[in-house]
């Protein structure tokens, strides 16, 4: 074979050295690739003070830039708490913080708390409703739906919130409770454990004094209030007592006593009987024929109707008149109170006594709750609904009620406990109305008291007595379903149902009070007629027609129980 000349052999040393120079290259060039993706790795986690970490590397390793800030307005009980020193409650501390702290810019608008539709309404014809609306009441949300003033939340939730999203997958119930006949769901929830809102105490020590044991049925009840305001339960000599209270709250829990739910509050004439929704009129008439026979016998107070929030009732528990009093829960000034007007006596919460139809529960309380809409004109639903993961926020939620750690409240095996009880209360105590999206797990652990006042010890022993006797399937409350989620009537029935309510409710009250001259059975006929001639069959049939068509999907009393926290 010929050997290669001269010039071969230059030309393929040329190229040998190319290839090895070209190694290099590539060689060096691999090595600094590494070496950045190194120090966008290490930039992509660091944290500086001024938060521009990685800016100086490969743009396309760096951190997604985070959403741009909205501005919004949004709505704020006014109900006249905030003291002077700290503004008002669209400015004070509070506000600056959620503005400092949060992901947009808010504005709040101050609406009276007991006057909020009248407002609401000013702002809507006006066009300057805010962009988020906190509003307890059902009936004005519903008609907010029906007027397409708010907007659906479906779209904004899946695209722009975490914290809420995450409440829905855990709490798939608040689909169920949200969602609307065309779908969508308009409004927000917020979850707490299922307990009593009202609770039937008993004095003990009045028992022990007449010789009578805690009455287990609703005869025993009677019997016993009777007792109370007929024989000097006190030992004074004086006829100054009363056996027990038909105002306010004292009135719904004898009525739910009978598995009625016809107060001034809540009106729900319908349950469950035999798989069909009736009209509940002969429980409404023992309930008020049982009212009467209390009244009659004296161991009321004469002047209860005039005692509409129940006032009176509560002074004359506290003050040692009243024996047995239906009301909501005791707080630990109440307490004191109690003990230091009646030395030497003590009191109980006992469960509701057996009554003809059965044993029921005293009202308990909506575990979900809707709280907030987004205005159907809200310039910037993104912001909106970043807000309201703000708001629904543990975090946030925690500060909003104990205030700043270390300052007004110290974490004690995680809970937080109160060290400064009047710098909290100058300062923290106001914003109640700021945390209406707050989220109460059913299932976490209960804090337990640190260094508590005996009153603290006793409003504990309370509470557990009243979720033990009251929060159980095996006493359900008498409702169909909480009363904030009945279904809403066409407005031209709900008109009907207001009116002809309002003079069933009177009928009554009026046979109570009347002795001999007007009594339950007359007040029964004349109610029934005027719920007929008002149109009454045809609401009966319609909320007969929701029940059968909607009671294996709707969030009925049954459902209540799946949020009960764990017994003790």
């Amino acid at each position: 074979m010929r050997r290669g000349t001269k010039t071969d052999r230059r030309m393929w040393t040329a190229i040998v050295i190319a290839m090895l120079l070209l190694a290099v290259v590539l060689a060096g060039c691999s090595d600094g690739n590494q070496e950045a993706g190194r120090e966008a790795s290490t930039a992509d986690t660091a944290n500086t003070d001024d938060g521009t970490a990685g800016n100086e590397t490969n743009t396309a390793n760096a951190e997604e830039e985070p959403p741009r800030r909205g501005s919004i307005t949004s709505s704020i009980y006014d109900r006249g708490l905030v003291p002077k020193e700290e503004g008002t409650i669209t400015d004070n501390r509070w506000t600056k913080w959620i503005n400092e702290n949060g992901p947009t810019d808010v504005k709040f608008e101050a609406i009276p708390r007991w006057d909020s539709k009248t407002k609401f309404n000013v702002m809507f014809a006006s066009k300057s409703a805010p962009d988020v609306i906190f509003e307890y009441d059902k009936a004005y949300r519903d008609q907010l739906v029906t007027q397409k003033q708010i907007q659906p939340i479906d779209e904004l939730i899946e695209q722009y919130s975490t914290t809420y999203k995450s409440l829905l997958d855990k709490y798939p119930e608040i689909r169920k409770i949200t969602t609307r006949e065309d779908g969508k769901m308009y409004e927000f929830a917020h979850v707490t454990p299922t307990g009593p809102n009202h609770r039937l105490y008993i004095r003990v020590d009045w028992l022990e004094q007449l010789g009578l044991e805690t009455p287990k049925t609703s005869d025993e009840l009677l019997e016993t209030a009777l007792a109370f305001a007929n024989q000097d339960p006190d030992g004074n000599g004086a006829d100054d007592t009363y056996g027990i209270n038909l105002s306010f709250i004292g009135g719904m829990v004898v009525d739910y006593m009978f598995g009625d739910v016809f107060t001034i509050y809540e009106k729900i004439p319908w349950h469950v009987e035999d798989g069909r929704l009736v009209h509940a009129w002969e429980r409404t008439h023992q309930a008020f024929s049982y009212m009467k026979e209390l009244y009659d016998g004296g161991a009321v107070d004469k002047g209860f109707l005039a005692d509409s929030q129940g006032e009176k009732a509560k002074q004359d528990w506290l003050n040692g008149k009243l024996g047995i009093y239906g009301g909501s829960g005791m707080s630990t000034s109440d307490i004191e109170a109690f003990y230091q007007n009646n030395p030497d006596s003590d009191f109980t919460v006992i469960p509701l006594p057996e009554g003809p139809n059965g044993a029921f529960s005293p009202a308990i309380g909506n575990p979900v709750q809707m709280t907030a809409v987004i205005n159907s004109a809200a310039k910037d639903p993104e912001a909106a609904m970043r807000f309201i993961d703000f708001m629904a926020d543990p975090d946030t939620i925690q500060t909003l009620q104990y205030g700043v750690e270390g300052e007004t409240y110290q974490l004690v095996d995680g809970c937080p406990q109160i060290i400064d009880q009047e710098r909290w209360q100058q300062e923290v105590s106001y914003t109640g109305d700021f945390r209406m999206l707050a989220n109460r797990d059913p299932e976490a652990k209960k804090c337990p008291l640190i260094e508590p006042t005996p009153e603290q010890v006793k409003n504990r022993e309370l509470q557990d007595l009243a979720q033990q006797y009251y929060v159980s399937e095996e006493r359900p409350v008498p409702y169909l379903m909480m009363p904030e989620l009945m279904p809403a009537l066409p407005s031209d029935m709900q008109l009907v149902v207001t009116n002809a309510f309002k003079t069933i409710l009177d009928n009554f009250q009026k046979s109570v009070v009347s002795g001999s001259s007007y009594t339950p059975d007359q007040a029964m006929e004349e109610s029934m007629a005027a719920w007929e001639r008002a149109g009454g069959a045809k609401i009966d049939a319609w909320y007969e027609t929701w029940y059968n068509e909607n009671k294996d999907t709707a969030f009925l009393v049954k459902d209540l129980y799946k949020f009960a926290p764990p017994a003790p």
